[in-house]
C-alpha cells in the first residue's frame, strides 16, 4: 500500500489516487522526489511535470504551471492554478 495523492486546481478536485508508489514534483529548486513514509515538507513548484507511479505499475503524468506541495508521512496534496 503507498500514499494519497490529491492534485487540486481553482475548479476542484482534478486528480486523487490512495494506491501510489512514487512521484515526482518539478519543485522550485529542482525535482523532487516522494516515496511513502517522506519527511513532511512544504514546497513551492514551479512549471513542469508530476509524475505518478501507482502501485499497480501504471504511470500517469501532469503539467503543471506552478504551485504548492504539502508532503505528509502518508498523504501528498499538490496545489496548483492550473492542470
Amino acid at each position: 500500500m503507498g500514499f494519497k495523492l490529491t492534485i487540486v486546481d481553482p475548479e476542484g478536485i482534478v486528480y486523487e489516487q490512495e494506491d501510489v508508489d512514487f512521484v515526482v514534483l518539478p519543485a522550485k529548486l529542482g525535482e523532487l522526489g516522494i516515496l511513502k513514509r517522506h519527511t513532511p515538507l512544504i514546497s513551492a513548484l514551479k512549471k513542469g511535470k508530476i509524475k505518478v507511479k501507482k502501485g499497480t505499475g501504471q504511470t500517469e503524468s501532469f503539467n503543471v504551471n506552478s504551485g504548492f506541495v504539502e508532503v505528509l508521512p502518508d498523504k501528498v496534496t499538490v496545489l496548483t492554478n492550473e492542470v
